[in-house]
């Protein structure tokens, strides 16, 4: 008989305290929240929820946010709904979920601009401090320029991006990583493009970053990665409709003074004919290179302490990232 009393004593003590330590991380996570909504909105973003709770008790956290707005500079952003999810035995893999829309506001420019999907679905998860995979999912995903009604800027019927840890780059013993980027687009229709029914793939991949994404704060990440020797290659941009094609691939990186130098193949077909105004004709050789007689052209560009070349001619300047 005593040593059920004793089992029951140790049960409630165990339920007492994971009960205890779940209220704890909620009051922990609300505070943050709190910090969030007292932000300016300026030095730091500010999010606003018309409602919140928390939920996902005892295994679990539920964040939920009704009516949110995300103000940052001049931009603000509001969304219906986001819900996020993690488990207190992983709780470096969270989910989180939003429902459509999702306005944009740019007071500077005064653009205005909605999305609307279907569904959209993110996740987190790490590896100790280094990113293992972050993954953003979209169902028919439709972006509206909306200052003078409903302007259709693009929709696609699915869309998902992946950041993806590449654990043969990672250097433990020099604190580096390397993440592999990929974005896959599909029935996609852009008509200020002239776009329909096309699609998209691209994969890239970035090495030398640092392995731990809390140094990732501040203004000298670029600075930090160029000075490890990192570089992104483009493995591949491939996009397509039924009226042309465009394919590159590349590698870039910056030097000491911030400038980006690399070079990148491109191939593409029914693709400057539809450039119009976006690159005036005197510049379109130089840029897409000379037409084949299957009507592609090729060309590959180079870049040198920031300057644009093709072959030996200067197209463009861009400036120093840092």
């Amino acid at each position: 008989m005593k040593r059920f009393v004793a089992l029951g004593i140790v049960v409630i003590l165990v339920a007492a305290g994971w009960t205890g330590a779940w209220f704890w991380g909620a009051g922990l996570i609300d505070g943050y929240r709190r910090q969030l909504a007292a932000a300016d909105g300026v030095a730091a973003p500010k999010l606003v929820c018309e409602n919140f709770s928390i939920g996902g008790y005892p295994f679990g956290f539920d964040l939920t946010c009704t009516g949110a707005t995300l103000a940052s500079g001049d931009i603000t952003v509001t969304v219906k709904g986001l819900k996020a999810s993690a488990q207190i035995y992983n709780p470096t893999h969270v989910l989180l979920f939003a429902e459509a829309p999702v306005t944009i506001a740019d007071a500077f420019t005064g653009s205005q601009s909605r999305l609307d999907f279907v569904s959209a679905q993110a996740s987190a998860r790490l590896a100790g401090w280094r990113i293992g995979r972050v993954s953003l999912v979209l169902e028919n995903p439709e972006w509206n320029d909306t200052v003078l009604g409903d302007r259709l800027i693009a929709r696609a019927g699915h869309l998902e991006a992946h950041l993806l840890d590449l654990p043969q780059l990672h250097d433990a013993a020099a604190g580096l990583a390397g993440l592999g980027e990929y974005l896959e687009i599909g029935q996609l229709e852009a008509p200020g493009f002239d776009v329909a029914s096309g699609a998209a793939t691209f994969e890239g991949e970035a090495d030398r970053l640092p392995d731990d994404i809390r140094s990732w704060a501040g203004s000298d990440l670029l600075r930090r990665w160029q000075a490890a020797g990192g570089s992104f290659t483009l493995r591949k941009l491939a996009a397509s409709d039924a009226a042309g094609s465009l394919d590159a691939s590349g590698t870039l990186a910056l030097d000491a003074q911030g400038k980006v130098n690399g070079q990148l193949k491109l191939h593409s077909k029914g693709v400057v004919e539809r450039l119009g105004p976006l690159l005036p004709e005197q510049y379109r050789g130089l840029v897409t290179g000379a037409q084949a007689a299957d009507g592609s052209y090729s060309q590959t560009v180079s870049v040198a302490a920031g300057v644009v070349f093709s072959g030996v001619a200067p197209l463009a300047v861009i400036p120093p990232l840092f």
